[in-house]
C-alpha cells in the first residue's frame, strides 16, 4: 500500500487471537505525533513507554526483525517503560507476549546503532564515511554515538509520517554499496513533522495533506566537502538537519513563496517548542526550486543561501 491508512501506522500487529491488549504510549511518538522510529546502541537500557490494558504481570517481550518480523532475542520479563535493546545492528519492533497469545508493536521502529568507535579510519564495513573535526576543533560538535545500518530491505521504512530512512542516505556515489549508514537524530525528525503539521493548519486544516521532498538528509562528511556552499560544520553530518522542499500552499508548484511559508511555520515550531530550537536557512532564487533548510542545533542560526 502506498499511502497506507494511519490506523495501520500505529495498530500493532496481532500475531495470535488472544494477543495482549498493548500499544505503544503516545509519549514515544513525539511532540508531532508522527515520529515512528528511536535509535539506541548495542545492548542499551531504554523506554519503550507502553499502554497496557488489563493485568500486565506476566508479560514479556523480545525483538524481531522489522523486514520479516523474525523473532532475534529470547523473551525477557517485561516490567516497566525500560527494554534492553539487541545487541547487534539492525532495525526491530518491539513483541509483547503473554500466556494467550503475541502482538508486535509495527507502529515503532527501533534502529539498534553501529557505534561510532566501529569506524575504522574513514571507513565503516567498507562504507566510506570521512573524518569529524572532533578532536582537532575544539569547537566542533562530537561525533553521532553511532550510525543507522541501512540495507535494501529497511531503506524504505518509514521513520515519520513524511519521511523514509532512504531520505537520509548520502547522496554519493556509493549507490551500489551495502549496507549504508546513517547518522540521524529523531528530535530533526520531529520538528519536520511539526513544521509540516503547522503548515497544514496554515491551509486550513491539520489533516491537509502536504506534499514534501526531502533534498538532503545525512551527509557523510567525506561527501560534504565536496557540495558547493556546504559548511564546513554542516549539521547534515551529524543527522540532525534536513533540506526540505515543501509545496506550502498547495497550488501545486515549490516556489519562492512556499520557502518564505515554511520559513514562517518554523519560526512558530521554535517558539512554541524552544528544545527544538536551531538553524534554518532558504536556498534557491526566484527562477529555481527553494528549499528550506532545518535543523536542531540547539541555538538559533538564519542565513540565506
Amino acid at each position: 500500500m502506498l499511502h497506507p491508512p494511519q490506523l495501520l501506522l500505529v495498530t500493532p500487529f496481532v500475531r495470535d487471537a488472544g494477543a495482549p491488549a498493548v500499544s505503544a504510549s503516545p509519549a514515544v511518538f513525539g511532540r508531532s505525533g508522527q515520529v515512528r522510529i528511536q535509535m539506541v546502541l548495542p545492548s542499551e537500557s531504554f523506554e519503550f513507554p507502553l499502554d497496557v490494558r488489563g493485568d500486565p504481570q506476566g508479560l514479556t517481550y523480545a525483538w524481531v526483525r522489522a523486514q520479516d518480523s523474525a523473532v532475534v532475542t529470547p523473551p525477557q520479563p517485561l516490567s516497566g517503560a525500560a527494554v534492553v535493546a539487541p545487541g547487534f545492528s539492525g532495525v526491530y519492533r518491539l513483541e509483547v507476549m503473554s500466556e494467550s497469545g503475541h502482538r508486535i508493536i509495527d507502529s515503532l521502529l527501533v534502529a539498534v546503532m553501529v557505534p561510532y568507535a566501529a569506524k575504522i579510519g574513514q571507513t565503516l564495513n567498507g562504507y566510506r564515511i570521512g573524518n569529524y573535526r572532533s578532536g582537532i576543533d575544539g569547537e566542533a560538535p562530537p561525533p553521532p554515538r553511532g550510525f543507522v545500518e541501512v540495507t535494501p530491505e529497511t531503506v524504505e521504512l518509514a521513520v515519520s509520517k513524511h519521511m523514509r530512512l532512504a531520505d537520509f542516505v548520502t547522496h554519493d556515489e556509493q549507490q551500489d554499496r551495502w549496507p549504508k549508514y546513517v547518522a540521524l537524530d529523531a528530535r530533526v525528525l520531529d520538528k519536520v513533522e511539526l513544521v509540516i503539521a503547522y503548515v497544514g493548519a496554515f491551509r486550513g486544516g491539520r489533516n491537509t495533506s502536504v506534499d514534501v521532498d526531502v533534498h538532503s538528509g545525512f551527509r557523510a562528511p567525506v561527501y560534504n566537502r565536496r557540495v558547493p556552499r556546504a559548511a564546513r560544520d554542516s549539521r547534515h553530518q551529524y543527522g540532525d538537519a534536513a533540506d526540505l522542499a515543501i509545496d506550502a500552499d498547495g497550488d501545486g508548484r515549490v516556489t519562492w513563496r512556499d520557502g518564505m511559508l515554511v520559513s514562517l511555520q518554523v519560526e512558530q515550531v521554535e517558539r512554541d517548542f524552544p528544545q527544538y530550537v536551531g538553524g534554518m536557512g532558504l536556498y534557491g532564487n526566484q527562477n529555481g526550486v527553494p528549499y528550506v533548510h532545518i535543523d536542531v542545533r540547539g541555538r538559533k542560526v538564519r542565513w540565506k543561501g
